[in-house]
């Protein structure tokens, strides 16, 4: 018992000294300058530009739900590029036009995302044997290669909660080997984001 309390405190300041806990408080920071962003600019829009309920209620009305569906899979399983926030306010508009609870909506799109990531997986796993375009994607996300073999399964927890594109970093997981079990346990947080995330904006909206 002992020698497990002495290893887990030689982790951790392991972890302190190679600088995990300041990256989580960065991101944290950015999670945060995020959330202010995109409620001010709800705010502004909402109020001076446009009704953004009926901006949704458009989409909606005109675009078949199976479409954003495939739309937002594609996006969390290649690059990440669309914020979730968006897809996840058009759930809630969809869920009252289809009469079902929007947490059946947001669940749908929390277990799209999570499987996108472990989609992406593969993708990577596919790329590593790659030279080139492994070769080009560690020249551009060097620094998350880097993260992933000091930190390992705590940097998918960070990408799971925080602005960090998770498909990306699931990806670097395929290219470098990194645990399929592993990645299936930790990249769960990914569903804690998209609740704590619905009950912020079904709130605003």
């Amino acid at each position: 018992m002992k020698k497990l309390a002495h290893n887990s405190r030689l982790y951790f300041q392991y972890l302190k000294r190679t600088g995990l806990f300041a990256y989580l408080s960065e991101n944290l920071m950015k999670l945060l300058y995020v959330i202010i962003g995109f409620v001010g600019v709800f705010f502004l829009v909402d109020r001076y530009v446009f009704k953004i309920k009926d901006l949704f209620q458009i989409i909606v009305d005109n675009v078949p739900f199976e479409a954003v569906f495939g739309i937002f899979a594609l996006s969390e399983t290649i690059l990440g590029l669309l914020p979730p926030d968006l897809f996840i306010i058009w759930g809630k508009q969809q869920a009252i036009d289809m009469g079902v609870s929007p947490w059946l909506i947001l669940s749908i799109l929390a277990v799209l995302s999570y499987f996108g990531g472990l989609i992406a997986y593969f993708i990577g796993y596919y790329l590593q044997s790659q030279p080139k375009i492994h070769a080009w994607i560690e020249n551009k996300h060097g620094d998350l290669f880097h993260k992933l073999r000091k930190w390992g399964g705590f940097l998918i927890v960070v990408a799971a909660l925080l602005p960090i594109p998770f498909s990306i970093i699931t990806m670097i997981c395929g290219m470098t080997k990194f645990p399929f079990k592993v990645l299936t346990i930790v990249g769960l947080f990914r569903f804690l984001r998209y609740a704590l995330y619905g009950v912020a904006l079904f709130w605003m909206v």
